[in-house]
């Protein structure tokens, strides 16, 4: 008899990762049993009713809002001219700035202490921060501006143009720097990656746009999107970038090698001809969610790393023009052609979850019954919940559902409400609360069709004793069913990648590996299923990605996971075992060609990232062979300041932080080196280069 695999695929548990939680708290004074039955049925949407704090006092549309670093301060653009500073928490309306033309766009400095706006009078304007005072007119646009930010440092600022270019000021003077050419349509949107060493532009040419951030130099030009691209965002760590477009998607990229990861679709594209853009894309702080807003007047959550839809959020009147997180993601600020600015409640239970049970179990026979459990750990004082569960009704058939263990043996289980392939789950104490760990729910499903599906866990509302709704919860925990499930999908994703690659090498030489992934899956890298994980589980591995015609689009993502070393290694035991099975030959040639993409054809020193930068910096390289490497960094006289001795070093890239030679700053005597010009050389055996850099305090 086949059983089902289950797989369970969050992040981390419910309630705790801010990547998938939306938590509005809503006071209520009726009884909980009403609460929920009144929010339970088939007309029930929870995009809708989320309350939020609306700000009114701008005449015409509301194009931009910003946070200020600390999130005390707030402030919006408006085609009525003017700027309007707000208290960041409360809302208050503290005072209003004049532009001569409609302001397109607002931002911050790093430190707060200034802020730029652009404006469709072609200028780019800095103001004081706190007072809101003017400091200075940047002029040089010759139309529109449509977007401005400050590098990390603030040291630089970027502005982009209706007139097809990108341009970089001095962050503090205002001076003009350098113009960015190559866009044939209107820059919308500029935004520099945290270290401050590239900067992403989106244009009308439907194209996003790499530039090296201190030169300005053109590293990558990214195409996929049909229409416009209106705004563009790196993720706090750097590694991916989204883009949003008229096309009404959104589209991850590496945010290093420019290469795509996925694409975003949910906001209506268009209704009676109309198109509804998607108008900005914002990553939360610590990267783990994604909100885009769009002219179909909804803010949408996505999961910052898997791209999965979280919850939509409506309430605004009309076309929503961007969207920011807070500095500490508690909450999300939105602007609007209705005039308006709202302020989105986020938080999170930093001691419940909720999870979906049982773990991985083999495959089932048709007409076979299955047993889902929903369960809670960590639950304080509570009174109630109610649940989505959406699942492929191809594959399964909705049976029954009962009340779990976790709420009193009293509780009132509300009748399921079953639509299609979505039923909706709720109960409540009509007496005692509960806390602690236990089973919310239990769903019995029949097996009808042997195939790959997915149960998707979403819609949590948590209700405790003093009626307080902790959840409106939306969040998705999948627990993918059927088969054939490829064995090669070491992390049960879904999809063989060099993910998969990775893991199965770190667990080499440990018998029947388990690696616990994701805080709730528990995977095994044993590929062959000989009882342990080796070389020849990896080359397995391999052979499934050698079989993607696509496959070499994935070496430029592997950095951060392995080095050239690694692939030589791997390559060498796999060829000592004599591999002769078609899928092994795959995997060794991939190898060959993932050692090739990590081995450079020239030795070079390149530009170090930050620059200008304060007081530290990193300064990448690659080498062709393998070389004892030193890197000597000289003041502006030729006078030695500090040598790091590199060691002996194999061919491959060191650019990543983790990988390429870093500077503190100091001198060889630990002293702290003063501000100005300094020059850095790499020598690796016969080759030797020579760049420079900027230190600014």
């Amino acid at each position: 008899m086949k059983k089902t695999h289950f797989m369970i695929l969050g992040r981390r548990g419910f309630l705790t990762s801010p990547g998938q939680s939306v938590q509005i708290l809503l006071k209520s004074t009726i009884t909980l049993a009403i609460l929920l039955l009144l929010t339970f049925g088939p007309q029930t949407t929870f995009a809708q009713n989320i309350p939020s704090k609306v700000l009114r006092g701008h005449t015409g549309s509301v194009t931009g809002v910003v946070f200020n670093p600390d999130g005390s301060r707030l402030a919006s653009g408006s085609s009525d001219k003017t700027i309007g500073l707000w208290d960041g928490v409360s809302g208050a309306h503290i005072a209003t700035l004049r532009h001569t033309g409609s302001v397109t766009g607002v931002v911050f400095s790093p430190d707060g202490s200034r802020l730029a706006s652009g404006s469709q009078d072609g200028d780019v304007r800095l103001w004081d921060g706190v007072s809101g005072d003017p400091i200075a007119t940047l002029r040089g646009h010759t139309s529109s501006v449509n977007s401005v930010v400050f590098s990390p440092d603030g040291s630089r600022l970027a502005s982009g143009s209706y007139d097809n270019t990108v341009r970089l000021w001095d962050g503090v003077s205002g001076d003009p720097i350098a113009t960015l050419r190559g866009h044939t349509s209107s820059v919308n949107s500029v935004v520099f990656s945290p270290d401050g060493s590239r900067l992403a532009s989106g244009s009308s040419d439907n194209t996003v746009r790499l530039w090296e951030g201190v030169s300005g130099d053109l590293m990558a030009r990214l195409e996929g999107h049909t229409r416009g691209v209106s705004d563009v965002v790196f993720s706090p760590d750097g590694s991916r970038l989204a883009s949003g477009s008229w096309d009404a998607t959104i589209r991850l990229w590496d945010g290093v090698s420019g290469d795509p990861i996925a694409t975003l679709e949910g906001h209506t594209p268009s209704v009676n001809g109309v198109v509804y853009s998607v108008s900005s894309v914002v990553f939360s702080p610590d990267g783990s969610r994604l909100a885009s807003a769009s002219a179909d007047r909804t803010i949408r959550l996505w999961d910052g790393v898997s791209g999965d839809p979280i919850a939509t959020l409506e309430g605004h009147t009309g076309s929503v023009n961007n969207v920011v997180f807070s500095p500490d993601g508690s909450r999300l600020a939105s602007s609007s052609a209705d005039r308006t600015i709202r302020l989105w409640e986020l938080w999170e239970l930093p001691d419940t979850r909720i999870s979906i049970t049982p773990l991985p179990v083999d495959d089932p026979a048709i007409g076979e019954k299955l047993t889902l459990k929903i369960d809670i750990t960590g639950g304080k004082n509570i009174k109630g919940y109610q649940a989505k569960i959406i699942f492929d009704d191809t594959a399964l058939r909705y049976v029954e559902s009962a009340n779990g263990n976790f709420l009193p043996a009293d509780a009132f289980f509300v009748p399921p409400v079953v639509e299609g392939n979505q039923v909706t789950l709720g109960a409540t104490s009509v007496a005692d609360d509960s806390s602690g760990d236990g089973t919310l729910a239990i769903l019995t499903f029949e097996v009808i069709a042997i195939k790959e599906s997915t149960l998707t866990l979403s819609e949590i509302v948590i209700v405790n004793s003093t009626g307080d709704r902790l959840g409106f919860y939306f969040g998705n925990r999948k627990s993918v069913v059927g088969v054939p499930r490829l064995r090669e999908d070491v992390n049960l994703d879904g999809v063989v990648d060099i993910l998969d690659l990775q893991l199965v090498a770190s667990g080499f030489g440990k018998p029947r590996q388990t690696i616990i992934l994701r805080d709730t899956v528990v995977v095994s890298g044993d590929v062959n299923g000989d009882g342990d994980v080796d070389i020849v589980d990896l080359v397995l591995v391999a052979g499934a990605l050698g079989n993607k015609a696509a496959a070499p689009s994935v070496y430029a993502q592997t950095g951060r996971l392995f080095t050239a070393a690694d692939v030589k290694l791997w390559l060498s035991q796999a060829q000592h075992l004599n591999l002769i099975d078609a899928q092994s030959q795959r995997g060794i040639l991939f190898l060959q060609q993932l050692l090739a993409a990590f081995t450079p054809k020239k030795t070079a020193l390149l530009p170090n990232y930050p620059n200008p930068f304060n007081p530290e910096t990193w300064i990448p390289y690659q080498l062709a062979e393998s070389a004892d490497v030193t890197l000597t960094i000289y003041a502006i006289d030729g006078t030695v300041v500090r040598t790091l001795a590199l060691g002996h070093q194999s061919p491959g890239l060191y650019q990543n932080r983790s990988r390429a030679a870093h500077w503190d700053g100091k001198n060889n005597l630990g002293e702290s080196v003063a501000s100005g010009v300094y020059f850095y050389t790499l020598t690796a055996g016969n080759f030797t280069a020579t760049r420079k850099m900027l230190i600014r305090k």
